[in-house]
């Protein structure tokens, strides 16, 4: 699987479709292109073997998105931490998109991903904070590779950035 993200949306590549983030949902395509689907809103769908949950909150919709095996988070447009029975029905995550807010440090150790990559930072003062606050070990790239097997089960959290 492979994470690039350009002009605010993350394009998620997997072995069977393309997922993109959109500002209110979810566009899948097949790799042959012949097949699309956008999805906006809560809810449970699988398009081109990519598996997407929608679940609605007070601020907006939490999508966590299956490729490859790997679970992904997307809390894009979310700036206050989750409830516990939304964190239940999210389970267990392998990657977490989250806004750069000042309730950022919180929803990542509520969701204990193994890789974290920021989004929605205005400056690169405030991103810097961010990653300042959080501890964590960061690496920057132009695109994010991953296979599920390749996850180590007691690693420390890593931040990615990803260039846009």
């Amino acid at each position: 699987m492979e994470i690039v993200y350009k002009d605010n949306q993350f394009k998620i590549k997997g072995k069977t479709g393309i997922l993109y983030s959109k500002a209110n949902g979810v566009l899948i395509e097949s790799l042959d292109g012949n097949t699309s689907k956008e999805l906006k809103g809560a809810g449970e769908y699988e398009v081109s073997g990519i598996s997407v949950i929608g679940l609605k909150t007070e601020e907006g919709t939490v999508f966590v998105y299956e490729v490859d095996s790997l679970r992904i988070c997307n809390l894009d447009g979310i700036t206050k931490k989750l409830i516990d029975s939304k964190l239940s029905q999210i389970g267990d995550i392998d990657i977490l998109l989250v806004p750069v807010t000042s309730e950022s440090i919180e929803m990542i150790q509520q969701l204990e991903s193994y890789y974290i990559i920021p989004l929605g930072y205005k400056t690169e003062e405030e991103l810097d904070k961010f990653l300042k606050e959080s501890g964590l070990v960061v690496e920057k790239m132009n695109k994010f590779s991953i296979k599920k097997e390749e996850l180590i089960e007691d690693s420390t959290a890593q931040i990615i950035v990803l260039n846009t």
